[in-house]
């Protein structure tokens, strides 16, 4: 039965500074533009900000330099400082080698050096 009363819409925010995000997952949930994207960031038309990549989540308070089809630009224009929180994605570096790798270049090393590669055994 139907009470009259608006469903909640779970807005806010998901993902806390500090937490690690797969790609894709939402950050933000937002009518309007309370929070900003940032570096390796995505916003989606109704204002949902999700990762671009894997990493962890690092929230800053930036100035806002707003786009001229802004209601805000005709502001800062006159010297108004505008301070908004940015959710960003610092990307976890991958790792530039394997073993199997590591191991390929030391052998090619030796062979390099004159001896025969083939001929040596497993350790």
């Amino acid at each position: 039965m139907d009470t009259g009363r608006t469903r909640k819409r779970n807005r806010g925010i998901r993902v806390q500074d500090g937490a690690f995000v797969h790609e894709g997952q939402v950050l933000v949930k937002q009518t309007g533009l309370r929070f900003y994207p940032g570096e390796n960031v995505d916003i989606s038309q109704n204002y949902t900000i999700s990762a671009k990549c894997d990493g962890k989540v690092i929230v800053s308070c930036e100035r806002l330099n707003p786009k001229p089809d802004s209601p805000l630009f005709a502001p800062v224009q006159k010297g108004v400082v505008i301070h908004k929180k940015f959710f960003n994605i610092y990307p976890v570096p991958l790792h530039g080698k394997f073993r199997l790798v590591d191991q390929l270049t030391s052998c090619c090393d030796l062979d390099l050096v004159g001896i025969d590669v083939c001929n040596l055994r497993q350790l």
